[in-house]
């Protein structure tokens, strides 16, 4: 993977996108080899790995604070640039006291793709050279989904923002392949096997992910919300 691309994971249910996903924060033995700037992960100082990867979950972890301490965790930077990145903005500003809205426990006041948006926006903070994210738009429309997308994809190439020191690479794992024709490339998990190239190769190879998009496609579970 090169700096500045965004990946596509994805295949049939419990392929393994979440192993894989975790993999990178190297939580339990792996067999194989991961490796950033020729060094082997599992073989870093924890301190070292999490300056290299970046880890968004697929259930936001949120504190009783407000939706700008969640974002900046102690940053010295604002987090207003982040709020636009995830089309976060408009809904902060009719919020009683804006970014200083306290959202609850577990953003218990926030609704679930608030709360999604919100720790996605934590994340792209805290930038790092790899970023893994756990289907990060699962509770948003395509519209928002798509804005958010086409966000990050900026943000992942741009080295000029304060919030950043260097292009990164994005692994998105996700069950939603409406944006993925628009991957730099994808990787398709199924019983064990993987296979990774460009979307249209994927189609053309894999009758699968050909079927999978197409039912999508029609109107399965990429449908508006």
């Amino acid at each position: 993977a090169a700096p500045g691309q965004i990946i596509g994971v994805t295949g049939p249910v419990a392929c393994g996108k979440l192993t894989l996903g975790k993999t990178f924060l190297c939580e339990s033995p792996y067999e194989g080899s991961i490796t950033f700037g020729g060094k082997e992960l599992g073989k870093m100082e924890k301190t070292d790995r999490n300056c290299i990867i970046g880890y968004l979950g697929h259930d936001p972890e949120l504190f009783h604070g407000s939706v700008e301490d969640n974002i900046r965790l102690g940053g010295k930077q604002g987090a207003e640039e982040m709020i636009r990145t995830v089309c976060f903005e408009e809904e902060t500003k009719a919020m009683e006291d804006g970014i200083h809205t306290l959202v609850g426990t577990s953003g218990v006041r926030l609704s679930g793709g608030q709360a999604q948006r919100l720790a996605l926006a934590r994340t792209l903070y805290h930038k790092r050279p790899v970023l893994v994210l756990d289907d990060p738009f699962s509770a948003l429309d395509k519209k928002t989904e798509a804005q958010i997308f086409a966000n990050v994809k900026e943000l992942a190439r741009d080295t000029n923002l304060k919030a950043m020191t260097s292009d990164s690479i994005v692994i998105l794992l996700s069950h939603r392949l409406y944006l993925f024709p628009e991957m730099d490339q994808v990787i398709w998990m199924d019983e064990g096997h993987t296979k990774v190239g460009i979307h249209e190769e994927l189609l053309a190879e894999v009758p699968s992910y050909a079927e999978l998009c197409r039912d999508q496609t029609k109107g399965g579970s990429n449908d508006e919300k």
